[in-house]
């Protein structure tokens, strides 16, 4: 995935989860599991999604790239929630009960449900 076309998913009210391979890399994550965010005690960033400019968003996506600390465990995600987009740092957990206790502890509001492609609310 480019940087242009996950903005562009943004720009149409879609979400996404990345995980960075490389320098300018960055690939659709396929597998299962639970994405809980607030990792590395990051904040999601947010703003309106009207409001969104390319170069900052390509600036955002820049400093969660080179935050992700283990990038066979985290993914990058973006999502767009009543008119606002958010951008996070989330983990992957495999079991939803670990998912679901970790999202409390950080305050989450919910997880991604991979298998389902749904988000869980807490």
């Amino acid at each position: 995935m480019t940087t242009i076309s996950l903005y562009h998913l943004l720009q149409s009210g879609e979400g996404f989860s990345v995980r960075p391979v490389g320098i300018d890399k960055l690939h659709t994550y396929n597998g299962g599991g639970y994405a809980v965010g607030g990792a590395q005690d990051f904040k999601p960033f947010e703003i309106d999604n009207e409001s969104l400019s390319f170069i900052h968003f390509e600036k955002v996506m820049n400093g969660l790239v080179a935050s992700s600390l283990d990038r066979d465990t985290q993914v990058i995600g973006g999502w767009v929630d009543e008119g606002r987009v958010y951008l996070e740092l989330s983990d992957i957990v495999r079991s939803k009960y670990v998912a679901v206790e970790l999202a409390k502890a950080r305050k989450e509001k919910a997880i991604f449900d991979f298998a389902n492609s749904k988000s869980i609310y807490l």
